[in-house]
């Protein structure tokens, strides 16, 4: 069940609440219809949507960070397990995306650079749903 009323990050990780409210907003992003029917449902749960969810501004997780950067520690990890393994279908663009940003691959210019520098980067240049994922 959605609060409310807006809820402060931060109260809700002092008050032991916090993964209380993000369990029920998972649980809605799994059971969620989808439009079509013939499509999966759920929906992608992401930090957005969370803060959404409770009312608040994405610098809701800013202050947390801040104030409890084990708690927001914790919910991005959450996060990010849960919108990988989500019902919600996801394109390859979508993923690789991702994956650049969040395992720090790059493109080739940007990897030369690095290159230069002595850090090892990974390159991805093809389509990783051919990898039967």
């Amino acid at each position: 069940m959605k609060p409310s009323k807006a809820v402060s990050l931060r109260k809700a990780a002092e008050s032991g609440r916090l993964n209380i409210y993000l369990n029920r907003y998972l649980e809605e992003c799994r059971t969620a219809q989808p439009e079509d029917a013939r499509k999966p449902g759920g929906r992608f749960p992401n930090p957005a949507g969370f803060c959404r969810w409770l009312g608040c501004g994405i610098s809701e997780i800013e202050a947390l960070k801040r104030s409890h950067p084990d708690a927001a520690d914790y919910l991005a990890a959450v996060m990010e397990d849960e919108a990988l393994n989500s019902t919600a279908p996801l394109s390859p663009t979508v993923i690789n995306a991702y994956l650049k940003r969040r395992l720090g691959y790059a493109d080739k210019a940007e990897a030369a650079a690095q290159a230069e520098c002595g850090d090892l980067q990974v390159i991805f240049e093809h389509d990783i749903t051919e990898d039967g994922a």
